[in-house]
C-alpha cells in the first residue's frame, strides 16, 4: 500500500503541483501582511501604555517601516516578483523592526515586547505557507539582533535579564513554531497532492465515461445499419428471386410448348431441347444460390436524416451527462430556447457531438466551476453555446485539442488512441454534417464553445 500511494505521488505533473502550492502561499501570504498593516494601531497603543516618553519616536519609525513594506508589496505585484519573494522581504523588515525594539527598550518594559514578538511570529508561522528555512532564517536572523543589542548593555547579567524578561519565552516560543511551519508545509502539500490526483482520477472517471458513451453511440449506429441492411437484402433477394422464377419459367413453359408438338421434331432436335431444360434447371439453381449471396458495402457513413427540436436533443445530452459533471461537482445551467429550434440533421449523430463536447468541457473545467449551456435560433441558424467561466484553457491549448484528428483517421482507431481526442471528433461530426464549430479561451468570454447548423 505504501509503495503505490508513492508511486501515485511521483506520477503527479510537477508543474501542475507547483502551480497549486503557489496559489496556496499567496492566499495564506496575503492574510499575513495584511494582518500585520491592520495591527499598526495596537502596536501603537502598546507603546504608548509602557514607553509613554518614547511612543512617538516608536509610531513614527512604524509608520516608515509600515510604508516601505507596502511599497515593497506594491511594487513586488506589479513587477510580478514572486511571491515568496514578497513575503520574505516585508516579514523580514518588520521582524528586524520588532527585534531592535526588543534590544534598545529598558529592561524593566521590555516583558510586553517579547511577549508581542513571540504572538507575532507564532501567528506568522501559524498562518504562512512557504518553505520552512525561510522561518528558520528570520528567527535566526531576529535572534542575533536581540542578541547583538543586548551585548551592547553594560551589565554582567544582562543576558540572563534578557531570558527572565520574556527574551526565553521568545526564544522558545519562535523555534516550536519553526516546527509548526514545517508540519504545515507537509501536510497541506500532501493535500495539495492528493487533491491532484483526485482531479485526475475525476479525469480518468470521464475518459471511461466518455468511451463507455461512444461505445454505445458505435452500438446503436451499428444496428441501425444492420437493420438497414437486413431490409435491402431482404428486398433485393426478393426482386432477384422472382425475377429468375419468371425467366426460367419462361423457358421452361416454351420447351413445354415445344415438347408438346413433339412429332413434327427430329430426334436430333429433341436432344437439344432436353439440352437447354436442363440448363434451365442448373440455371434456376445457380440463380436462386446467386441471390442469397448477394451483399452489400456498408462501410460509409450515411445519416439517417430527421427533423427534430434540437432544444429536446441538447435537454436529453445535459440529462445523460450531468454524472459526468457531478464527478467534478460541476454546476450545470441550461437556458433552452422558448420557441422550439428545428433541424434536420441525424439524430444519433447530433446526440454523439453533444455529449462528447459536454463530457470534455467537464473534463478541462475548474473543480466547482459553473458551466452553462444555451440554445437559440439567430439569422437563419440553430446554436448551441457552452460557456465554463472558471481557469482559461487557453487558446493555444484549445487549438492543440481541436486539431488532433488528423484527416483519413478513423473513428475506431481516434476511440483507441488519443484519450484528448474528443473535442476534435466532435468538431469533425458537426462539420461532416454541415455545421461549424468554433471556440475560444478569453477573461471576456471564459471557455467557450459553439455549435451552429441550417
Amino acid at each position: 500500500m505504501p509503495n503505490n500511494l508513492k508511486l501515485a505521488h511521483a506520477n503527479i505533473n510537477r508543474e501542475e503541483l507547483s502551480e497549486q502550492l503557489n496559489k496556496k502561499g499567496i492566499f495564506y501570504g496575503n492574510v499575513v501582511i495584511w494582518t500585520i498593516m491592520f495591527s499598526l494601531p495596537l502596536f501603537w497603543l502598546m507603546d504608548f501604555l509602557f514607553v509613554s516618553d518614547q511612543w512617538v519616536d516608536f509610531m513614527l519609525i512604524r509608520v516608515i517601516v509600515a510604508i516601505i513594506s507596502y511599497i515593497i508589496y506594491f511594487l513586488g505585484l506589479r513587477l510580478k516578483w514572486d511571491f515568496t519573494k514578497i513575503l520574505l522581504w516585508f516579514i523580514l523588515i518588520n521582524l528586524v523592526m520588532h527585534s531592535v525594539f526588543c534590544g534598545i527598550i529598558a529592561t524593566s518594559h521590555v516583558l510586553p515586547y517579547f511577549l508581542t514578538l513571540s504572538i507575532l511570529v507564532l501567528l506568522i508561522n501559524t498562518v504562512i505557507f512557504w518553505q520552512p528555512m525561510y522561518s528558520i532564517l528570520n528567527c535566526l536572523l531576529s535572534f542575533f539582533i536581540i542578541f547583538l543589542f543586548f551585548s551592547f548593555k553594560g551589565r554582567v547579567d544582562k543576558y540572563n535579564l534578557m531570558i527572565a524578561h520574556g527574551g526565553g519565552v521568545y526564544f522558545i516560543i519562535a523555534s516550536f513554531s519553526c516546527l509548526i511551519v514545517y508540519n504545515r508545509y507537509s501536510i497541506l502539500t500532501k493535500e495539495v497532492e492528493e487533491s491532484i490526483l483526485i482531479e485526475e482520477a475525476n479525469n480518468r472517471l470521464l475518459e471511461q465515461y466518455e468511451k463507455i458513451n461512444d461505445q454505445k453511440y458505435i452500438i446503436e449506429d451499428t444496428n441501425k445499419k444492420l437493420n438497414l441492411l437486413n431490409d435491402y437484402r431482404h428486398n433485393t433477394l426478393n426482386i432477384m428471386l422472382h425475377d429468375f422464377k419468371n425467366f426460367t419459367g419462361s423457358i421452361q413453359m416454351s420447351l413445354e410448348l415445344l415438347l408438346n408438338k413433339s412429332d413434327n421434331l427430329t430426334q436430333e432436335q429433341k436432344e437439344i431441347l432436353a439440352y437447354i431444360g436442363s440448363g434451365n434447371d442448373k440455371l434456376n439453381y445457380l440463380s436462386e444460390k446467386l441471390a442469397t449471396s448477394v451483399d452489400r458495402d456498408e462501410a460509409n457513413v450515411k445519416f439517417a436524416i430527421e427533423n427534430f427540436d434540437l432544444n429536446q436533443a441538447v435537454e436529453k445530452a445535459v440529462i445523460e451527462s450531468s454524472d459526468a459533471a457531478q464527478i467534478k461537482q460541476i454546476s450545470l445551467q441550461l437556458h433552452i430556447s422558448s420557441s422550439p429550434v428545428m433541424v434536420q440533421l441525424d439524430y444519433l449523430f447530433l446526440l454523439q457531438v453533444l455529449f462528447k463536447t459536454l463530457t470534455n468541457v467537464y473534463r478541462y473545467a475548474e473543480a466547482g466551476s459553473i458551466v452553462t449551456i444555451h440554445t437559440h435560433k439567430l439569422n437563419g441558424k440553430s446554436i448551441i453555446e457552452v460557456i465554463n467561466i472558471g481557469k482559461l484553457i487557453g487558446i493555444t491549448k484549445m487549438k492543440e485539442l481541436f486539431s488532433k484528428l488528423k484527416p483519413g483517421q478513423s473513428l475506431s482507431d481516434t476511440v483507441k488512441g488519443d484519450s484528448e481526442m474528443g473535442f476534435s471528433v466532435a468538431k469533425n461530426l458537426t462539420e461532416t454534417m454541415g455545421g461549424t464549430f468554433t471556440f475560444n479561451s478569453n477573461d471576456t468570454m471564459g471557455n467557450y464553445y459553439r455549435i451552429e447548423f441550417n
